[in-house]
């Protein structure tokens, strides 16, 4: 027997706790034993190893049998998960034009909202979908996804009656800024199956109305903060805060001004990390780089916005459990519909000419720029095989690491911050 390359101990004082990145369980190991276990598996099978707890060990893969590879298991859930075929999700842009000013935003934007004939050519790979899947689940995406609001409420009916027609579960969120994000916008979204929203917040007023203005430069923070409140018992919000280093001293304001709002227990809380993008060069981001932070300071920052958001009652993102493909740019059955009819393959390449991999109007055809994606190994790099964080990020973001400008970032927060998150982890479980 041998212990997984996966393992992560900590030690509570009394016990220890190991965690395993492949299966995601958590053992506790009271401290005494753990010497007689490391004694057993370096091949003193003399050591006095309790039994009862070398099968729970074994049970939560922490110790495994000699000829078995991690990394196979890992590549074979990876290849299982970038193939799903009873699932096809979309990302749709209804509009690609913005009412905000954001001047850390990734996408190159224009002003275009999505046409009838996108609309329809968008129903028809639906409808060629439809007989092989089992759910159909769509993102509602931007530019700012309300400002094309009347096309998302009508896709969105046309898109339920089908899946209800064809026995499919269906099912639908929305990343929005918020401003227009008002009760009977969301109860119309809600009546359309969109039950989850994620809206920007970046600080205190004075803080977030330069960060998130409105295209024509007023702030935005008072709308967005009342529009929160009045929709977090119709949808699922969560408020995610883009963190740089123009707003990490008033975050702790900030979520003390929600906990104020009521907003504590209703919604939940997650911090962003705003990344210097250089891959297209029209977008704002490109310009941005002296605000950013590092991969490692953000994780830093992270496990700080989380245990102070924690405190206030806030419900926070779980630590990362074990995954297979991590996201939509590396799975198969997954595809980013821009407002014009192009596709596209990760979110965060909107807007950008360069990254368009087909259209509607043919697609699938010859040529089509997928496989740069669906080949995307990252078992071939080196540092990923030999990285703690594997099974629960399987290489972190593929734009990022095929971007050289980008690659510092395409790592979890759990290869730099792993033990932390595994105390919070054992935290949670141990509130139960």
């Amino acid at each position: 027997m041998k212990e997984s390359r996966y393992n992560i101990w900590v030690d509570d004082g009394p016990r220890w706790y190991v965690y395993n990145g492949v299966s995601g369980r958590v053992v506790a190991v009271p401290a005494g034993r753990r010497e007689p276990i490391d004694r057993y598996l370096a091949g003193d099978h003399d050591a006095p190893a309790d039994p009862d707890l070398l099968y729970a060990l074994a049970r939560g893969q922490m110790i495994l049998p000699d000829d078995l590879d991690e990394l196979d298991l890992l590549r074979e859930r990876y290849a299982a998960t970038r193939r799903n075929p009873h699932r096809f999700h979309l990302t749709v842009v209804t509009s690609l034009g913005c009412n905000f000013g954001c001047p850390y935003c990734f996408e190159a934007k224009h002003p275009s909202l999505l046409a009838d004939d996108v609309r329809q050519r968008l129903l028809d790979l639906v409808d060629r979908r439809l007989p092989g899947i089992r759910e159909l689940a769509v993102l509602w995406y931007g530019g700012e996804p309300l400002v094309g609001l009347p096309a998302l409420l009508s896709l969105s009916d046309e898109l339920l009656s089908r899946a209800a027609g064809a026995g499919v579960a269906y099912r639908a969120a929305i990343i929005t800024n918020g401003y227009l994000l008002t009760a009977p916008v969301a109860r119309r979204l809600r009546d359309r199956a969109v039950t989850v929203a994620q809206v920007g917040l970046d600080g205190p007023p004075e803080v977030h109305d330069v960060r998130r203005p409105l295209a024509g430069g007023r702030g935005t923070f008072r709308e967005i903060l009342a529009n929160v409140v009045a929709v977090a018992g119709i949808l699922d919000v969560t408020v995610r805060v883009n963190l740089d280093t123009g707003n990490l001293a008033s975050v702790p304001r900030l979520l003390r001004m929600l906990a104020d709002a009521g907003l504590a227990g209703r919604v939940a809380v997650s911090p962003g990390h705003v990344l210097p993008a250089r891959v297209n060069l029209l977008a704002p981001s490109a310009g941005y780089a002296t605000e950013c932070l590092s991969r490692p300071a953000f994780a830093e920052a992270e496990q700080r916005f989380l245990a102070l958001a924690g405190e206030l009652g806030f419900a926070t993102p779980p630590p990362p459990a074990p995954t297979g493909a991590p996201c939509t740019a590396v799975r198969d059955n997954e595809l980013v519909i821009g407002s014009r009819g192009e596709i596209y393959k990760c979110t965060e390449t909107v807007g950008d000419p360069n990254e368009v991999i087909g259209d509607l109007r043919d697609w699938p055809a010859p040529g089509d720029r997928l496989s740069k994606w669906l080949t995307y190994d990252p078992f071939t790099d080196p540092e990923c095989r030999a990285c703690p964080a594997l099974p629960v990020c399987m290489g972190g973001c593929a734009h990022h690491a095929m971007n050289s400008s980008l690659a510092d970032s395409r790592c979890s927060t759990f290869r730099f911050r792993h033990r932390d998150q595994v105390r919070r982890l054992i935290a949670a479980r141990t509130r139960r």
